[in-house]
């Protein structure tokens, strides 16, 4: 991945791990289209079965970024899609973003 002196720094690609728009709007519609929180390995599965395989890493890589944006949640149930996110539920998702980056990853 090569970056000019003056480009930005990445925050979410990775060498290997950088999802397609197409895998990002796949992910956002499962979660959108679930009854409820949803894993990993089943966001998988839905994507699959769609004809569109992508690898864990580009999964992960894909759902930080939905994250950071608001646009997904991740709690002890699994990952669900937050529609518009405004007013308390937004203070509480950049709370929490604030804390999962402060604290050593896994």
């Amino acid at each position: 991945m090569a970056v000019t002196p003056n480009a930005p720094p990445v925050e979410f690609a990775r060498k290997g791990a950088n999802p397609t728009l197409m895998t990002l709007e796949l992910i956002r519609g499962a979660l959108r289209q679930a009854p409820g929180p949803m894993n990993r390995n089943r966001l998988l599965k839905s994507l699959s079965a769609w004809g569109h395989g992508t690898s864990r890493q580009a999964l992960n890589a894909a759902l930080r970024f939905l994250a950071s944006n608001g646009v997904v949640v991740e709690g002890s149930k699994g990952l669900q899609y937050v529609p518009e996110a405004e007013g308390r539920m937004l203070e509480t998702i950049q709370r929490k973003r604030s804390a999962s980056r402060s604290s050593p990853r896994r």
